[in-house]
């Protein structure tokens, strides 16, 4: 599965794992994460695949699950989402 590393961060922020959040945001991992590909750095940082997985169901919709939208303006409100949650975990760790 994909998604940012600024929404994983909101998934662990909304469980109580600020520390793991932190971890995650200040990581070298990029933005745009791979749960396959990443896995292991992930576990690395202390959220391994059973965990990681236990997070994801909460992350459900795509593109084809926003009726009304171009594909420019869903990749618009992505970015978006994604920097707001980037700004907002900057100045949480900060």
């Amino acid at each position: 599965m994909k998604l940012t590393k600024s929404s994983l961060c909101n998934l662990l922020l909304a469980e109580g794992e600020e520390d793991l959040a932190a971890l995650v945001a200040g990581s070298g991992l990029p933005e745009d994460l791979d749960t396959d590909r990443d896995a292991a750095a992930l576990a690395a940082l202390g959220l391994p695949d059973e965990e990681l997985h236990a997070l994801l169901p909460a992350v459900t919709g795509g593109a084809d699950a926003r009726p009304g939208l171009s594909p420019a303006e869903m990749a618009g409100l992505e970015q978006t989402i994604s920097d707001r949650w980037a700004q907002l975990v900057r100045r949480w760790v900060s």
